[in-house]
């Protein structure tokens, strides 16, 4: 409820005597012509002083405690003094600190507590009131908390009305309690135990004869003191802070613990599903044993031997060729992806949407940090409900610098991750997580542009879904699909695979490979199945396995993030040799214990997992072995050659020459179409159908993925973790604005 005119502050200034009838006229034209506060424009002008003006706040019925303590003459001005720069270092209630300086007795100051006890103002008032923020700006904050929901005080400072600090102040004098000082000294903090700390997100800053200080952000009540004090040899005094100044303080107390738990959550509790080792004992053993066989069936028998490895392989790619046509046959249904009407999205109460955690992993892209805000800010979420977490890794000063210098409002966190080794995606993700806000999580790299109606339509699924779903996947793709034939030739890819390939899995009882950004979690679950492997560089693969293995599901929601496709070869060779080394690893890990997983995600899953995970990077391994050996065949005509194919095995070797093939390059045509058209019908033109013949030239995009197949398998032995940096941002200025356009964003 709005206050009355004679509430105004520049009223209750007239009326006591500060300023004129004509000074308080001039304010109120101006602020109507130019904005602003009443109390900054009347010192402006001249019409009254500023230390006037802050004796009119310090004596007003919102006045500090000091202030009404020096009023009824049980202190004075000295002590009152004293007290308060003894608060501006160390923090504090001003009431505790008087008695702590023994300016006051705690008999005297309870009395006086009891008989000045003040009826609770609503906050927006009381900032009124005491000139912090115009009634104006309070009533575009209720208007906006009436329609999204969400504290008062986050709106108004969302809409940096007041500042987070203003608001703290005065939110500690309306609860009576303190703000933090300077000075802080957390030689102690570590009393409380880390998951106590992380639990009311409550910290210990100073230490005094009789209490310790504990930094909050939401006041505590009694039972949760308690707790805290129970692991403490002291009472505690709660004392306001900001957000930035909790996460200051957890660098400086927890960095360790947090970087100890985001390396190795996972391994502690779960060591059988971390590729902190390669290849185990059992797996060890098991190469060394097949390498021996195949050595004594070369020296016993050449042919015999090649003969068994063609059809070995020739076996596998026959059913994974199978499998492939058969889940994209079921993605290819359209009720396969979640999809909703503008209708339902429109009907969102936006009061009951939840705090949604946003984590982006950035690493030297300093360059994008501006388009990768204004991608955040297109969002249509309540921006305010937005836990931004900006994950900067701690040795990159010049993106950390521009971050700095951004004024982004509260929600917007740079979360510097210490630098340690693995330094990888998924470790910084983890490191994110421990203290994120939200019910759900999403993961979106520096340049992706997801769709504004994205996080809505994850809020819907989740609605409809069964409990045991606890992942949604966004699909991907690429933003500049015409710049360049490589990046025809992934935009083709991704649209098979998000498109259709995903989708029919997500048909199927079998594990899906998550892509590496727009999956959605229930943030309780991801954190209960250890979050991200940070030993794993295609983490996202390997997270939907454990997802499937713990019994939780994913879907498949009808909304695209849009990413920038690598545009240079060899920045492309980087990035899929990554990709194709985290598949290796993730098959590795989970086949450590092929009986136990055979159970675990029965047969459909068994033969679903081998086909999506072992397929993805042994096909572009065994392809030039093949087709070395049919450019050989028709050179040469080797009679040797022929031995490996009699019989049957002659056609079943023809039939995935020609329509294995066809095949594989008709799913891409098909994954194509189906996007060209699917955004066709949204009013969207990302893509021309001239991308489709491109399709006809899918066999060299193989050649250059057994290229960076073979450099994954030689970087597995040689350096497991190690994370090959993907530069982006290389798309030019007027073609982003052309493809922007296109895209709807």
């Amino acid at each position: 409820m709005m206050t009355e005119h004679s509430d105004r502050i520049g009223d209750r200034l007239l009326n006591i005597g500060y300023i004129n009838k004509h000074q308080l006229e001039e304010a109120i034209k101006y602020q109507k012509e130019h904005g602003g506060l009443i109390g900054e424009i009347l010192i402006k002008n001249k019409s009254i002083t500023k230390e006037d003006f802050e004796s009119f706040i310090n004596t007003s019925r919102f006045s500090r405690l000091g202030e009404r303590l020096l009023q009824a003459q049980l202190i004075n001005r000295e002590q009152l003094n004293n007290a308060i720069n003894y608060q501006k270092k160390n923090g504090g209630r001003i009431g505790n600190i008087l008695v702590y300086l023994k300016y006051i007795t705690q008999e005297k100051l309870d009395s006086f507590l009891k008989m000045d006890n003040k009826q609770k103002m609503p906050i927006g008032q009381m900032l009124v009131e005491t000139g912090k923020i115009t009634e104006k700006q309070l009533e575009n904050a209720i208007e906006l908390q009436k329609k999204s929901g969400g504290k008062l005080g986050e709106v108004l400072s969302f809409l940096k009305y007041i500042t987070p600090e203003d608001l703290y102040r005065d939110l500690a004098i309306q609860n009576n309690i303190g703000r933090v000082g300077k000075n802080f000294n957390f030689q102690n903090s570590k009393k409380i135990p880390y998951d106590v700390a992380l639990k009311y997100n409550a910290i210990i800053i100073n230490e005094r004869e009789n209490s310790y200080l504990l930094a909050v952000r939401e006041i505590l009540n009694k039972d949760s003191i308690k707790e805290i004090e129970s692991y403490l040899d002291k009472p505690v005094e709660q004392v306001l802070s900001t957000m930035v100044e909790i996460d200051n303080f957890w660098d400086q107390v927890y960095s360790y613990t947090q970087t100890e738990k985001s390396v190795f959550k996972l391994y502690d509790e779960q060591p059988e599903n971390s590729a902190i080792v390669t290849f185990s004992k059992n797996q060890q053993i098991g190469i060394l044993i097949i390498l021996l066989v195949l050595i004594i069936m070369f020296i016993l028998n050449y042919k015999a031997a090649l003969f068994s490895i063609n059809i070995f392989f020739q076996s596998i790619y026959a059913v994974m060729t199978a499998l492939k046509l058969l889940i994209v046959m079921k993605g290819a249904n359209r009720d396969a992806q979640l999809r909703f009407t503008q209708e339902e999205i429109d009907a969102i109460d936006e009061k009951e949407l939840p705090i949604y955690t946003i984590l982006i992993p950035v690493y030297k892209e300093k360059e994008v940090i501006k388009t990768l805000i204004k991608n955040i800010e297109n969002i249509d979420y309540p921006q305010y409900k937005l836990d931004v977490c900006i994950l900067l890794e701690e040795d990159d000063v010049e993106t950390i610098e521009v971050i700095k210098s951004m004024n982004l409002p509260e929600n917007y966190r740079a979360v510097i991750v210490p630098d340690c080794k693995p330094k990888t995606k998924p470790k910084a993700c983890n490191y994110g997580l421990i203290r994120a806000k939200g019910k759900y999580v999403v993961i979106y790299d520096a340049e992706d542009r997801p769709e504004p109606d994205q996080l809505k339509k994850v809020y819907l699924c989740y609605k409809k879904l069964p409990d045991s779903y606890v992942c949604v996947q966004a699909k991907l793709n690429y933003f500049n699909s015409s710049q360049n034939i490589l990046t025809k030739w992934f935009t083709q890819e991704y649209s098979m695979w998000f498109e259709l390939l995903l989708v029919g899995i997500m048909q199927m009882n079998t594990p899906i490979p998550l892509g590496g950004t727009s999956n959605h979690f229930k943030i309780d679950f991801l954190r209960e199945v250890g979050a991200w492997d940070p030993f794993n560089v295609t983490e996202d693969a390997d997270l939907g396995v454990r997802l499937f293995k713990k019994g939780y599901k994913t879907a498949v929601v009808d909304s695209r993030t849009w990413e920038e496709a690598n545009s240079r070869l060899g920045n492309w060779i980087r990035q899929r040799s990554r990709w194709i080394k985290g598949y290796m690893q993730t098959w590795l890990v989970h086949m450590r214990h092929p009986v136990k997983l055979y159970r675990s995600l029965g047969l459909e899953g068994f033969i679903g997992y081998q086909a999506m995970v072992l397929g993805t990077p042994l096909l572009p391994i065994i392809n030039p072995f093949f087709w070395l050996m049919l450019i050989w065949w028709y050179v040469t005509k080797s009679l040797w050659i022929r031995s490996l194919f009699p019989g049957i095995f002659y056609y079943m070797a023809a039939f995935q020459l020609f329509f294995g093939n066809f095949m594989f390059v008709y799913t891409n045509t098909v994954g194509m179409y189906w996007v060209i058209r699917d955004c066709a019908l949204k009013k969207k033109q990302p893509f021309s159908y001239g991308l489709i013949k491109y399709a006809l030239l899918t066999p060299i995009y193989w050649m250059l993925m057994s290229v960076a197949a073979y450099k994954a398998l030689f970087q597995l032995i040689k350096n497991p973790f190690y994370w090959e940096k993907t530069d982006h941002g290389l798309t030019s200025k007027r073609k982003n604005i052309i493809l922007n356009r296109n895209i709807g964003a």
